[in-house]
């Protein structure tokens, strides 16, 4: 599994980067998110505790969040919007 394979890089820190689309939040998840910003913290935080719960020190974890500020690709087509909705996982030496 990733995890595993994450956990094997013990001298490095694991930062949880999330990222969205530029599409406003709807009602529904206006509800919980008050922006994109915030959805992007919290699918980061939410990385972050899986690792956390499958064994990876959580003392090495951090979540951050772009929201819509660094897309990979075009907002304009649904396929952007969706490789644009992640999360990435950076590793950083001690």
């Amino acid at each position: 599994t990733v995890g595993a394979k994450i956990s094997a890089f013990t001298d490095y820190d694991i930062r949880v980067e999330g990222h969205t689309d530029d599409v406003p939040i709807g009602p529904v998840l206006a509800r919980t998110f008050k922006s994109n910003w915030e959805l992007s913290v919290a699918r980061a935080a939410s990385a972050v505790r899986f690792m956390s719960d499958n064994g990876i020190d959580a003392s090495r974890l951090s979540a951050i969040g772009y929201g819509e500020f660094n897309p990979i690709a075009g907002n304009d087509s649904e396929a952007g919007r969706e490789q644009n909705r992640r999360v990435e996982v950076v590793l950083h030496p001690r």
